[in-house]
């Protein structure tokens, strides 16, 4: 048997390619499926079997569209194709991978730039990659590794000794947390001075003079003056040292020590709230800098992690229109953001808006139509993410000037009755369709003041009407009810304390896993009421 057909006909080729097929969201499957072909085609050479190759190409391509902000699986791809001589097609993927990220994924530019080192001959054309990355990435907090690299790349490339000092200067300005190293180098510098002259490479020699009254042609005794010079030179680096010391403590300590994810999160895992504020007090903090590279690096940065919200989208598009004018970039990523955030009602609203400001509105008929043929058998339809599209699409119509399009009817109402019947008959359908849990949580981010009871009685009441055992026997159900009722803005706290006890007594199973997410529930919201809890499940 060809070493093809030995691959595609093993039972397990089979069973993860049905995972693929039927759970095309899931991360976990397609990982377990690449990983699987590497493995049987290892080690890598140019003997790979041609079909085996295509397969293996089109698994990576697959991939990445249904992930495209996976920035291991460019360099994993790209690492692929090195091994087996495609040098163009290696320049490609991580191009590729790097328009996706807008240029700004210190990763990905720090291991294509590794490879480059490699096959790169041309020493003009390899510093323009240096230049161009540098542009992009130079002043993200975790660029150390990358101007290592540059640095090398001088040491090696570059007779031009000047060229080396003034680069590591620049960095010397950066707050990045690998800061010290750089100043380490500095001081090292320093101390393998021989001769005034070496101090022009430093500083240019006006301003050695003006700033540091230090004179490279000084004709007296040379080695005291020296010496008093790369004195003079040690305490102004200390002093600078001291001021990016006190950034960079200030960045790591308020802001990047905090931030628990460093990566993309699949839609099918739930990313805390806290990690979405987290970022968006870091990007606040950026904004205030207004240094732009620094502040669309942090954006950049926030949506690889937050990618399957909408928060993050929605902030840099504004930030686009208000303080860059920029309605066409703001548009682009309106666009990105539509085809991965899970929540898309804001981010559709908002793009609306745009594309009626830059007068497109060819494409504002488009995403129209494209999201009205979501609605044939959509109750059926097995795709959570494609139901949710349609029901923001609608909740949308319903509370838009827009909405006079398509319907006059309900024009104030939170979610129209049809939309409703939907959602019901969809959460009927209990365990069988993907995501049911998910849209009951989806449903309790849409509480306000004003529709906090329309969502308890027409979801929350009508399940327990309907005897629905597979949310009522789970802990998600209850702890979800327990917040829609606690953030009801039109109850007081003793009535919300009494209102989620009552529904705690009456309807609540007493088994483990549901007096578990009770318990979180209650440490975190009803301290209080934690004896209470421990005496209903006694």
């Amino acid at each position: 048997m060809d070493p093809f057909n030995s691959v595609v006909s093993n039972e397990k080729f089979s069973k993860l390619t049905l995972n693929v097929i039927n759970y095309p969201k899931s991360l976990e499957h397609w990982e377990n499926i690449i990983n699987y072909l590497i493995d049987e085609v290892s080690p890598i050479n140019k003997k790979l079997d041609k079909k085996l190759y295509k397969l293996i190409v089109t698994t990576y391509e697959s991939l990445l569209f249904n992930f495209p902000y996976l920035e291991n699986y460019y360099i994993d791809y790209g690492l692929f194709e090195y091994k087996l001589g495609n040098i163009s097609n290696v320049h490609k993927i991580f191009k590729n991978g790097l328009k996706v990220f807008n240029q700004k994924s210190v990763l990905v530019w720090v291991s294509y730039l590794q490879l480059c080192n490699e096959i790169v001959t041309d020493d003009k054309a390899l510093f323009k990659k240096y230049e161009k990355a540098e542009q992009y990435i130079g002043m993200h907090f975790y660029s150390g590794e990358f101007w290592e690299l540059y640095l090398n790349l001088i040491k090696e490339r570059s007779i031009s000794k000047i060229r080396y000092f003034s680069m590591l200067r620049k960095i010397l300005e950066y707050p990045i947390y690998s800061f010290s190293k750089f100043y380490a180098i500095w001081l090292k510098e320093i101390d393998n001075v021989r001769d005034l002259k070496q101090l022009s490479l430093f500083a240019p020699r006006d301003e050695l003079k003006k700033k540091l009254k230090i004179d490279i042609k000084f004709k007296s005794r040379k080695g005291p003056y020296l010496f008093e010079c790369k004195k003079k030179l040690k305490k102004i680096t200390k002093e600078m040292y001291s001021v990016i010391q006190f950034q960079v403590l200030e960045i790591y300590s308020l802001f990047e020590s905090n931030l628990s994810i460093q990566y993309y999160v699949s839609p099918d895992k739930l990313i805390p709230t806290s990690e979405i504020e987290k970022w968006e007090g870091y990007i606040d903090y950026s904004i205030n800098t207004r240094n732009e590279q620094l502040i669309e690096i942090n954006f950049q940065r926030g949506l690889i992690i937050t990618a399957n919200y909408d928060a993050i989208w929605i902030k840099y598009s504004k930030w686009l229109i208000s303080s860059q004018k920029d309605l066409v970039s703001a548009k682009n990523i309106l666009i990105d953001g539509l085809s991965m955030s899970l929540k898309k009602s804001k981010i559709i609203k908002m793009l609306f808006d745009v594309l009626v400001g830059l007068n497109d509105y060819d494409s504002l008929e488009y995403i129209l139509s494209q999201m009205e043929k979501f609605s044939i058998n959509i109750v059926d339809i097995d795709d959570f993410e494609i139901f949710w599209d349609f029901i923001q699409f609608k909740m949308f119509l319903a509370n838009n000037s827009l909405k006079s399009r398509y319907s006059e009817s309900q024009k104030n109402s939170f979610l129209p009755e049809n939309i409703f019947t939907l959602i019901l008959n969809r959460l009927k359908y209990e365990g069988s369709k993907e995501g049911q849990l998910l849209l009951l949580h989806y449903l309790v981010q849409l509480q306000d003041k004003d529709n906090t009871k329309i969502i308890e009685n027409k979801v929350f009441k009508q399940i327990i009407k309907d005897n629905l055992e597979y949310y009522i026997n789970d802990g998600t159900f209850w702890t979800l009810y327990s917040q829609l009722i606690y953030f009801d803005p039109s109850s007081s706290y003793l009535e919300k304390r009494r209102s989620i006890l009552n529904l705690w007594k009456t309807g609540v199973p007493h088994t483990d896993s549901v007096k578990e997410l009770l318990s979180e529930f209650c440490f975190k919201y009803l301290p209080d009421d934690i004896d209470n809890l421990d005496d209903l499940f006694a």
